[in-house]
């Protein structure tokens, strides 16, 4: 193994564990949270008659439901996250226009080939109205796919954008 290949085998795994102890200090923070406040409002909760487990449960789900929940009304209605999406794709202009070489190498030797040999195929059909439109289909789709290959670039039309 290179060193440059072991630099990036130990960059990958400090993020992998980076991750992992965010996702860490979240679980065990709740558990804290739950755990302290079953303590403290288990004399209150006995008056109505719960256990402590039962208040452990309940408190476990108020906080779980509060955390999806606010997540939920970020993401779909004040649209939190779709800057930092844009921010991401729209302008990084190697992400949303480079031609990455799988990319590449599916289309001319998989996603061309059975777009001619279906083209062939639907050529072989009798005329009809439906026919001609899928036949354009596939010619339109085929040239875009070779202006791609040629081009190594991704042609995004404005209609096509999902930002």
């Amino acid at each position: 193994m290179t060193a440059e290949r072991q630099k990036i085998r130990a960059a990958e795994w400090l993020y992998r564990w980076n991750l992992s102890m965010s996702i860490l200090g979240i679980v065990f923070t709740i558990l804290t949270f739950v755990g302290v406040f079953t303590l403290v409002l288990r004399n209150f909760f006995e008056g109505f008659g719960l256990t402590e487990f039962e208040v452990l449960f309940i408190l476990l789900a108020v906080v779980l439901t509060v955390i999806f929940g606010f997540g939920f009304y970020l993401d779909k209605f004040l649209r939190f996250w779709s800057a930092q999406t844009t921010v991401a794709t729209v302008r990084n202009q190697f992400l949303t226009s480079a031609l990455y070489q799988k990319e590449l190498l599916i289309m001319k030797y998989s996603q061309v080939p059975q777009m001619e040999g279906l083209l062939h195929l639907v050529e072989a059909l009798p005329d009809s109205p439906a026919k001609a439109q899928l036949v354009e289909h596939f010619r339109d789709s085929l040239r875009k796919l070779r202006q791609t290959i040629e081009s190594k670039e991704w042609q995004v039309a404005p209609e096509e954008r999902t930002y």
